[in-house]
Parts: structure tokens; sequence; C-alpha cells
């Protein structure tokens, strides 16, 4: 039974541990230290509202440090699209972005090994994957790195979800189906981040202008993988919905 404080003390911690990082680093880089303070705050406050009587467990305090470094990548991606983020700035951005990968492969195993696992943990997670995605394929995209058609990596989720909420009345009830369970829609989740963060990479050693094709071939077969990954999903629910 989840005590009446216990959402409350955890969101509190979590919030205060974000401020306390955004404004350490903040006397280096002020602008994305600002906006990751204001968008942490939001994402804990509205975490914290959804959350109610759900007990917090350690798997997600893993995924609310990857709200941390997302909003970090958010405000670094903001610094580019105004065209101040310098070499540093791009190297962080990375480090981040790595880290957030790393801690994305242990959220899920903690919850597993401590029975944590729940639906409202698994959608935490997976929101916060397509943030972090967004946000990484409009950095690749804005400091030019490759074409506007790599935002698709990070809108696809976005396109889904409208899709089923504004799409044809037939296709909205096919899109709401719970689709079964693959393990594959996380590796597929992996590799966009390591395709995009790898294309960053190249950027950061200036690698593209040698090979100026290379970061076409990272995020190209990536974008294809994911695609095919809710081309699948589509097809599936549509096929299911005939059948019911």
């Amino acid at each position: 039974m989840t005590r009446p404080w216990q959402p409350v003390a955890a969101g509190a911690l979590v919030e205060g541990a974000g401020l306390v990082v955004a404004g350490g680093a903040g006397l280096v880089m002020p602008a994305p230290a600002l906006v990751a303070a204001l968008g942490y705050v939001g994402g804990a406050a509205a975490i914290l509202t959804y959350w109610g009587k759900r007990r917090l467990g350690a798997a997600n305090l893993v995924t609310l440090a990857r709200v941390i470094g997302t909003c970090w990548v958010i405000g670094l991606t903001l610094e580019a699209w105004f065209g101040h983020l310098g070499s540093a700035g791009l190297l962080v951005m990375i480090v981040i972005g790595v880290c957030c990968l790393i801690l994305d492969g242990l959220d899920g195993a903690i919850a597993r090994h401590r029975g944590e696992a729940s639906a409202f943990g698994a959608r935490f997670d997976m929101e916060t994957d397509a943030a972090l995605l967004m946000s990484l394929s409009l950095a690749v995209s804005t400091l030019g790195i490759a074409g506007w058609w790599v935002l698709a990596i990070g809108l696809m989720r976005y396109a889904y979800v409208a899709a089923a909420w504004i799409g044809p009345a037939r296709l909205r009830s096919a899109l709401r189906l719970r689709l079964p369970y693959r393990y594959s829609r996380k590796v597929i989740a992996v590799v966009q981040g390591v395709a995009l963060l790898a294309a960053l990479a190249v950027e950061a050693a200036g690698l593209n202008t040698r090979v100026p094709m290379l970061p076409t071939l990272l995020l190209a077969p990536a974008l294809a993988l994911l695609t095919w990954s809710f081309g699948r999903d589509v097809i599936w629910q549509l096929t299911r919905l005939r059948t019911i």
C-alpha cells in the first residue's frame, strides 16, 4: 500500500535534483539550463499528478533520471535551433544522450527484477523514449547533419498517436487496439537513438566533411527499420479489427 506522502516526497526529491543539476550547469550554459529546468519542473508536475496512488519504485526513478537528461537535450537542441550551439554543447548533448540510452536499458530490467513492472511504467518509458528521439532528430536536422527527412524518426510515434485520435473512424478503432508485446520494438527504438547519436558524433569529429554520406548511411537504415516496425503494427491492428 502506497502511503499518501510517498508520491509527493518522490516528486519533490526528483524535481529538486533536476533543479540542482540545471542550476549548477547554468553557470556554463544558462539558456539550456533554463529550458531544462522549466521543462523538468513541468514534466515532474505532470508525472506527479498522474502517479496518484501508484507506487514509485526504483525503475521509475531511473526513468525520471532519463527525463532530466532529455530536458537537457531539448535545451541544447533549442540552442542549436538559434545557432548558438558550440562544439562543447554538442559534446554535452552526445554524452547526455548516451547516458539516457544506457539508463533506458536499466529501467525495464530493474522493474522485472523487483517485480515493479506496470502499464504506467511501460508508458512512462515509451513517452520518455519518444521525447528524446524527437529532440535528437530535430538537432540532427537543425545542425544540417542530415536533411529534414530525419525528423520522421522523431515524428513517427506522434503521428501514430495523432492518427489514433483524429484519423478516419476505422483507423482510429484499429490503432486503439492493444498490441501484442514485441521485444523488437524496444530494440528498434534503441537503434534510432544509437543512429542519431552516431550522426551527432560524426559531426563533432568532423568526419562528415570527409565522408558526406556517412550520416545518411547511418540514419536511412534506422528510419527504414522504424517504418517497418510501425507498418507491421498498423497492419496487425487493421487485420485484427476485421476479425473482431
